[in-house]
């Protein structure tokens, strides 16, 4: 039996306890993350490191909600997550999480401002006052005279800014980025960073990122690895 830590009451936005997560893969059971303890503080930038197949993108979506572990306790903004139906936990996704993707995944029917007030209008808000939030999260990311334009107008640098904007507008507690520079230059790469890190942190977010950019371990407050379905956290000057 599992209980809430009573330090979350104050500053504890994730608290994953012995959380397993297993696939089936033909006839066999492939254990991706075995017993997963590990806590996330409030404002905190998490970098998630670990070669392909380790588990970071399930990890994210058991964090998120998407999907849930087949033992174990998931706790996210106080609330436990592995206990919710899937409809409540869809709800509390598009409330509580932001979410930053490697190919942006933004509407191709859509502006760049209609992207940026989806999150917005799922949760209800709509009219002049969604618009001006929309608005002013654009300004944010450096692309309110692109507030019109369509994802194919947009470099893959501007579309993943809006993609920030996206994330950020509805107010999430938390915010979990998947590789976000994957698919951009080193330099545009680093600048997305730096703009996700400004922020989040400006605004007080919790961030966990999936990323191999040195620059983010360099700015990371903490740094988790995935080896073996195991995780650990690594010394910063060890990455």
């Amino acid at each position: 039996m599992f209980q809430q830590p009573m330090q979350m009451i104050d500053k504890t936005v994730i608290c994953c306890e012995h959380v397993t997560k297993s696939y089936l893969e033909g006839e066999r059971q492939r254990i991706v993350l075995r017993d997963i303890t590990f806590q996330v503080q409030a404002g905190e930038l998490i970098v998630l490191l670990g070669k392909s197949g380790s588990g970071k993108s399930t990890l994210l979506n058991l964090v998120s909600g998407i999907d849930t572990p087949d033992t174990g306790a998931i706790w996210v903004a106080g609330q436990r997550l592995d206990q919710l139906r899937e409809r409540e936990r869809t709800l509390f996704r598009r409330r509580s999480i932001g979410f930053v993707f490697q190919f942006y995944n933004l509407a191709p029917t859509l502006t760049a401002l209609e992207n940026v007030l989806l999150p917005l209008e799922l949760n209800g808000q709509r009219g002049a006052t969604a618009r001006a939030a929309a608005l002013a999260m654009l300004e944010a990311v450096g692309l309110a005279d692109r507030a019109n334009t369509y994802p194919d107008r947009l470099s893959g640098g501007e579309q993943q800014r809006v993609a920030i904007a996206r994330a950020l507008v509805h107010n999430p507690e938390l915010v979990l980025a998947d590789e976000p520079t994957g698919n951009l230059d080193s330099d545009t790469g680093a600048q997305v960073l730096d703009l996700l890190d400004q922020l989040t942190r400006q605004q007080g977010k919790t961030l966990i990122m999936v990323t191999h950019s040195r620059e983010m371990v360099g700015v990371a407050d903490r740094v988790f690895q995935l080896r073996n379905g195991q995780i650990q956290e690594v010394a910063l000057s060890a990455v």
